[in-house]
């Protein structure tokens, strides 16, 4: 009876502990978006990075689990050392944290938090009460325009909040979007367009939807081992080109023809005031003071932590891809591939606020079948 209920308050402390933590982070998200300077940033980190400790010792774990767990977090140590950044410790556990959680749930929430977070700056922007609705500036070719970012700061950041919240809701409540559902999606994103031209971002939101909609009406397609390989090699594919770009600059043609349609994202690594972000910048263990930002994520993942941890980072998404093959959850490999695409020109995804990757949660979901779990070895797979 007392083990019973000492398990009990213990699920109670590590739940309560999580959403607290989670909660805060996205709010740190929002507040991100919006005209507002977040203060003692560092203190709210330390703060979510010990509650999430709290819920992950608070409940079981497996052997394996436990090896997994020491494992990467002597990878984010290592890189903690290096280069000063802490982003890999906080990752590691955070995901496994809420890898004893209804990983669902935290979505759902994430995704409500989040959208009503961006509603409520839209219309604060809209009021005049806070931040602006509009910016003129020169964002392509040197032309000064007027576009619009509704309390978010960048026209970008209004179209990234778009996009992303549009992946997450789609993966969240996918067996219940009819084909109107769609249709109406494919409006909003004109309408978001219609005021941002964020051109790339469009038109890969577009992708997503015909990924979307070729899936969930081709059901052959959905358990087909072949698609999902094509993913990694997807994935392979944009590392593949962001080490190209990274490289070459625009004095290869095709970067060069590219870097127009990505409003001279390319070119902007070779901007900066010693190429931060270019190959000859990228090392295995990144240095400290490597923060430089610019757009292009993948890029940014190599010269931000280094060759090591990136190549790890994108073998996990691969093995990631696998186990969501051998559970034939396809919205899984839709998602995956539309952020990794995203990524080659956008860094939304990108960032020391662990709110924003997505990806982290999928990793939650799916740990035990990652570290090779049997079902009959799984410790508390639900807090």
């Amino acid at each position: 009876m007392e083990k019973a209920k000492l398990e009990k308050y213990s699920n109670l402390i590590s739940t309560g502990t999580f959403y607290l933590a989670l909660l805060i982070e996205l709010t740190i998200v929002i507040l991100d978006k919006s005209a507002y300077t977040i203060q003692y940033e560092g203190i709210w980190f330390r703060l979510t990075f010990l509650l999430f400790f709290i819920s992950m010792v608070a409940v079981k774990h497996s052997v394996r689990e436990w090896i997994g767990f020491f494992a990467f977090l002597l990878l984010g140590f290592v890189s903690y050392r290096m280069c000063g950044k802490n982003e890999i410790l906080r990752f590691v556990v955070f995901v496994w944290a809420c890898h004893k959680k209804d990983v669902m749930k935290v979505l759902k929430l994430t995704f409500w938090y989040t959208f009503a977070g961006c509603v409520i700056l839209a219309v604060l922007s809209l009021l005049g009460v806070y931040g602006t609705v509009s910016l003129t500036a020169i964002y392509r070719h040197g032309v000064e325009e007027t576009r619009y970012c509704f309390g978010m700061g960048h026209p970008n950041a209004f179209h990234a909040m778009t996009f992303v919240l549009t992946l997450l809701g789609v993966y969240c409540y996918k067996d219940k979007i009819k084909w109107y559902g769609y249709a109406l999606i494919f409006v909003l994103h004109l309408f978001v367009f219609f005021f941002t031209e964020s051109r790339a971002g469009f038109l890969t939101t577009i992708g997503v939807l015909m990924l979307i909609i070729i899936f969930r009406y081709c059901k052959p397609l959905q358990t087909n081992m072949w698609v999902y390989l094509l993913g990694m090699v997807c994935i392979a594919f944009c590392v593949y080109l962001s080490v190209m770009m990274a490289k070459h600059n625009i004095s290869h043609p095709l970067f060069e023809k590219m870097d127009y349609y990505l409003s001279g994202r390319i070119y902007s690594l070779f901007d900066t005031t010693n190429d931060e972000g270019t190959l000859r910048t990228w090392s295995l263990w990144a240095e400290n003071g490597y923060r430089v930002f610019f757009d292009l994520g993948i890029v940014r993942i190599f010269y931000w932590y280094g060759i090591i941890p990136a190549i790890i980072y994108f073998l996990a998404q691969c093995r990631l891809l696998w186990c969501g093959y051998k559970r034939k959850d396809y919205m899984l490999l839709v998602v995956m591939v539309s952020i990794t695409i995203y990524t080659v020109f956008e860094a939304h995804f990108v960032s020391v606020y662990l709110g924003r990757n997505y990806i982290l949660f999928f990793f939650a979901m799916y740990l035990s079948d990652m570290l090779g779990q049997k079902e009959k070895d799984r410790i508390c797979e639900r807090g």
